[in-house]
């Protein structure tokens, strides 16, 4: 009689101590498969965003060669223009200013010339003034121009690194498609009339 109680005993302690065991490990594994699938999740995003389209590497390849063209082509024309603007404005500087450093490096050496050839005092103290004032103009074209290369250089960094890792692309939007406000206007494609404009103004 005792061995049967102490038999039973053992088998309600046995199986209470699985059924606590089931109900502690079973919340565990839960949040176990929870985490796995956040980290699937995650991974998934992350090589969805790593992935480039078409129209990205497109947009890279037209900053790379004009500035802020690429920002245009994926619809931010606003940054697009400033980029572009920007450095075209430094470079045509840069070339203005290098072009005056050619002619007045030519002039200096042709009152250079002349003062070797000059007879008397007057005459060679005008022309020395007339160098130290070309001396003068010449380097102040020189940093100018240094200021407006580094300028442009930096413009068309900053270009690429906005394309890169700044700039989201909207999407392709219709040919001839111009929004302001409440009104839009498009160039629609037609197969009997070639093109259609279309013109929607929200009241």
């Amino acid at each position: 009689m005792r061995i049967a109680i102490v038999s039973s005993l053992v088998v309600v302690l046995f199986l209470g101590s699985s059924a606590s065991a089931r109900v502690h490990t079973s919340p565990l594994a839960g949040q176990d498969t929870v985490r796995a699938d956040r980290a699937d999740t995650i991974a998934q995003t992350q090589s969805q965003q790593n992935t480039w389209s078409d129209r990205r590497i497109i947009s890279v390849v037209l900053s790379s060669l004009i500035p802020g063209s690429g920002q245009t082509y994926l619809g931010h024309t606003e940054k697009g223009a400033a980029f572009t603007l920007g450095t075209l404005a430094s470079g045509l500087v840069t070339i203005l200013s290098e072009n005056n450093i050619v002619g007045r490096n030519e002039r200096l050496e042709e009152l250079k010339a002349q003062y070797n050839v000059a007879t008397n005092y007057i005459g060679a103290d005008t022309i020395w003034a007339k160098m130290v004032s070309t001396k003068s103009i010449l380097d102040k074209d020189v940093r100018r121009r240094d200021l407006f290369l580094k300028l442009t250089a930096v413009f068309w960094v900053a270009n690429l690194v906005d394309i890169v890792f700044f700039t989201d692309d909207k999407g392709e939007k219709t040919f001839g498609l111009l929004e302001t406000g409440r009104t839009t206007f498009a160039l629609v494609p037609d197969p009997k009339n070639g093109l259609n404009a279309r013109l929607s103004i929200r009241f």
